[in-house]
């Protein structure tokens, strides 16, 4: 005890630890953006006391000109062009930038600089346009209610969700305290704006039947532009900061077709579901590529009969091949898309059978979106199986992830179809309601 005591009154007092010349600000990060056009023009300014070398992503990073850095009253203020047009044009990447006529979209980490060393706080940026060119951008609005500025926390920048600049056409739908922002680009689209507000409405109101409330998110940004020629309808979903979907129309679309269309509703259903860690995607996509064509039975814009083809059809996609490791090692496409419906099916009818029929995934869903979760949210897998089964009584999504995603376990389909009731033969779809889980059928498809 002696030695203990003596050693510490001998031991060297700490060095003290750096203070900062004043406290960081609580917007350490803050940009005056100006769009010119083809490029915008940017200030961005740092607190005293923030560490790291500004930057771009590493694509983005050949479209960024004249950069110079100065410091002001003790912010590092760092001053450059960005050549916005030309990224677009020249990246043609959603996730960079891409262009339609003279609407650009990126998301902010394209062209905002920022530290690469972690700076508590949030960054804030104000963007001036000169009309008739719009900007909107699916991160939140400041809290301040400062006109065309925005703010979100400084580690969402990197994954920050799209914006668009340009002569977009506005437009806003409501669901219950929610607002879905349209930013339509016209070139080349073959839709009104009637006809896109039409699309992207019945998908939200789809959403909100489906979970018993209105659309869950108040705010999200949703932009639709013509695709590339060639391709189909696609969508892409960002989260950070604030959600926003990108939907590129594809060929041969008409107000007909977006009746038909389910890329609308699967990319507005990533935007009501929490983020997980990229090793289970194959839940991420599983969701709402099972449970977008069962909102839109219950809406009636898609028949029963084509909701059970499909999946009879589609299904085996995703079933386990020679080598497979379970759905969280085997990120092939099938087991990803298909195989992640084969989950969220698999404990569907589980779920329906040990509580004859009282609960089913729609209540692990709601009870998921009831937290508070939405894309912004980032959970881990457990949390999400742990509320939806507490939601349902059961242990139906943990048995069947150690089934299926922790082992490559497998599903006899024709079994379960004959189970549930449904045949496929050519072009015949037919329903056995005296099959032992016909009420199960019809409490997930209506038929």
């Amino acid at each position: 005890m002696v030695l203990a005591l003596l050693l510490a009154c001998c031991r060297a007092p700490a060095p003290p630890v750096p203070a900062l010349a004043r406290p960081l600000d609580p917007v350490p990060w803050r940009y005056e953006v100006t769009s010119r056009g083809p490029e915008l023009q940017v200030e961005a300014r740092f607190a005293p006391g923030v560490a790291g070398e500004p930057h771009v992503d590493d694509d983005a990073a050949p479209y960024v000109r004249d950069r110079t850095t100065t410091t002001e009253g003790g912010w590092r203020v760092v001053r450059y062009r960005f050549a916005l047009r030309e990224a677009a044009e020249k990246r043609m990447d959603t996730e960079t930038a891409i262009a339609s006529g003279d609407v650009f979209v990126a998301p902010p980490s394209t062209w905002l600089v920022r530290p690469d060393v972690a700076t508590p706080g949030s960054f804030r940026f104000h963007v001036v346009t000169a009309p008739p060119a719009r900007f909107v951008a699916g991160t939140h609005p400041s809290p301040d209610g400062a006109p065309d500025t925005y703010e979100a926390s400084t580690d969402t920048l990197d994954g920050s969700s799209f914006a668009a600049f340009g002569g977009f056409h506005a437009a806003t739908i409501e669901s219950g305290n929610a607002r879905v922002l349209l930013s339509i680009a016209p070139h080349d689209l073959p839709l009104t704006d009637a006809d896109v507000t039409a699309w992207v409405k019945a998908a939200v109101d789809g959403i909100a039947a489906y979970l018993g409330r209105g659309f869950p998110p108040p705010r999200t940004l949703v932009v639709v532009q013509r695709g590339t020629p060639g391709n189909p309808t696609r969508g892409v979903t960002m989260g950070d900061g604030g959600p926003a979907v990108l939907v590129r129309a594809g060929d041969g679309v008409t107000a007909a077709t977006t009746r038909d269309d389910w890329v609308m509703t699967h990319e507005l259903l990533h935007v009501v579901m929490p983020s997980l860690d990229n090793e289970h995607v194959w839940l991420s996509e599983g969701i709402p590529s099972y449970v977008e064509p069962i909102v839109r039975v219950r809406a009636g814009t898609l028949a029963p009969e084509k909701l059970w083809r499909d999946l009879v059809e589609g299904l085996p996609q995703g079933l386990p091949e020679a080598g497979d490791e379970g759905l969280e090692k085997t990120h092939t496409w099938g087991r990803t898309y298909w195989g992640g419906s084969l989950y969220c099916l698999a404990a569907d009818v589980r779920i329906r059978e040990e509580t004859r029929n009282a609960r089913s995934l729609d209540d692990v869903l709601r009870a998921v979106v009831a937290s508070g979760a939405d894309i912004e949210a980032h959970w881990d897998v457990t949390r999400f199986l742990d509320v939806g089964d507490a939601a349902t009584g059961t242990d139906a999504l943990h048995d069947v992830y150690r089934e299926m995603a922790m082992a490559p376990g497998t599903v006899d389909l024709p079994a379960l179809w004959r189970r549930l009731g449904v045949k496929v033969e050519a072009d015949r779809v037919t329903f056995d309601d005296a099959a032992p889980l016909a009420a199960v059928r019809r409490g997930i498809g209506g038929r």
